[in-house]
């Protein structure tokens, strides 16, 4: 599969891992909120393409009209490509959004080097890390040399370096602090799920 190099994802940052809540399903809110995000402009419409000589089929939502009002991009005016790629060798440029839901909930990490910090105190948190890739809810913890508090490994402050979740919205060919949400898209995702919602970058 022919991936971006560089993605800001969002998903929900309120990760509940009681037994009740976790669904291998798709939520039926889920459905609710694309059309919603169709509405504001953020997502467009869906798409799908095949690729023959790769024998890969890709598919996501184009980004909609309001993208650039409810994303900023900093510095420079942005160049995004907008129009599928004829080879899917150029894939990797291509801005586009794709919606992944997980049948239970992982560890996304983002940047090659995330850091972390304390939720309380916001100290760097310096101790080597479990392997990430094995983590599983509410299974390991780390304490705060500073403030000597304990917390879950998901409880920590990633600096928009990784997530956890089940649901993660992707924006695909948006490089790490290229741009940040507006508020208007934030309190959007926030309304229409009834959960604070985070972003993270992610590089290949």
């Amino acid at each position: 599969m022919i991936k971006s190099q560089y993605d800001m994802i969002f998903y929900p940052q309120e990760l509940d891992l009681s037994p009740a809540s976790l669904k291998t399903d798709e939520p039926p809110e889920l459905g609710n909120l694309i059309r919603q995000l169709q509405t504001e402009g953020f997502i467009g419409n869906y798409f799908s393409t095949g690729y023959t000589s790769h024998k890969e089929t890709l598919s996501g939502y184009f980004i909609g009209d309001n993208f650039l009002k409810l994303i900023t991009f900093l510095g420079c005016s942005p160049h995004i490509e907008v129009v599928i790629p004829e080879q899917i060798e150029q894939w990797k440029s291509f801005c586009y959004i794709e919606i992944q839901y997980q049948h239970s909930p992982v560890f996304f990490k983002g940047l090659n080097k995330p850091k972390c910090s304390c939720p309380v105190c916001r100290a760097r948190i310096t101790q080597a890390l479990p392997d990430m890739q094995q983590w599983t809810p509410a299974a390991s913890q780390v304490v705060c040399p500073k403030c000597q508090t304990t917390s879950w490994l998901e409880d920590l402050n990633w600096r928009h370096g990784a997530g956890f979740g089940q649901l993660f919205l992707i924006v695909h060919s948006v490089y790490p602090n290229e741009a940040v949400p507006t508020d208007k898209l934030m309190n959007l995702l926030d309304s229409e799920t009834f959960k604070n919602w985070e972003y993270f970058y992610s590089e290949e």
